[in-house]
């Protein structure tokens, strides 16, 4: 075979084998995709699982000193941040929520209202860590005094509003009916949120670094 001859199939080949390499990148790239998407908690949302965790963890100190003066869980406190914004204190919803815990600008004046505070301003609620805890922590309080004990209805209320639960109740026959139907068919969105929040919660509470925070806000008094 001449020297012509043999460079051009070598090329070929090489160009086959560049080919195949792409095709198999592109099948393990789908493939990865797909695990993340169907799997629920596969190898590319665990990446991102930790990424929000992590940010979660660096505000334990103002999570635990909201949960002291609400008197809440601050791995619950935890799990509600993980869920509503990944701990990014900027986080902004389309409908309008603010900050680590997605405040709505009415339920954060309510809030501040029972704590004493001057109504917050939108500003305050995107950049003030310690402030959108302590006030998301007064509102849950309060959600839970009026829809307690039962933490997931709780939660349900936080995230769809204690007016629109009291619809669903009313058209559902009551908390019970609505849970089990929407538990069965899988198909509430804020059923979901709540069951996440308490999962999330339990995780944070078995990692202990929000737990570990409470003593230095324990040392640091009151506000």
């Amino acid at each position: 075979m001449s020297p012509a001859k043999r460079s051009r199939k070598q090329r070929a080949g090489g160009g086959g084998e560049r080919r195949l390499a792409l095709l198999l990148l592109l099948v393990a790239g789908a493939l990865f995709t797909f695990t993340g998407v169907v799997e629920g908690p596969g190898v590319a949302r665990q990446v991102w699982s930790m990424v929000g965790v992590k940010k979660v963890e660096s505000h334990a100190g103002v999570v635990c000193a909201a949960a002291a003066e609400s008197g809440l869980d601050p791995s619950l406190l935890a799990g509600i941040m993980y869920v509503e914004s990944r701990g990014n204190p900027a986080a902004v919803s389309p409908k309008g929520a603010l900050g680590l815990f997605q405040l709505m600008p009415a339920a954060a004046s309510d809030s501040a209202k029972r704590l004493r505070l001057k109504e917050p301003t939108r500003e305050q609620l995107l950049t003030d860590t310690l402030l959108n805890a302590r006030l998301a922590a007064s509102h849950l309080a309060w959600l839970y005094r009026h829809e307690g004990p039962d933490m997931e209805r709780v939660l349900v209320a936080y995230n769809a509003g204690r007016g629109t639960l009291a619809r669903w109740l009313k058209e559902s026959g009551g908390w019970s009916n609505w849970r089990e139907t929407h538990h069965r068919k899988n198909d509430s969105p804020t059923l979901t949120y709540a069951q996440e929040v308490l999962d999330f919660a339990d995780r944070f509470r078995r990692r202990g670094v929000i737990v570990e925070g409470a003593s230095l806000a324990a040392s640091e008094g009151g506000f």
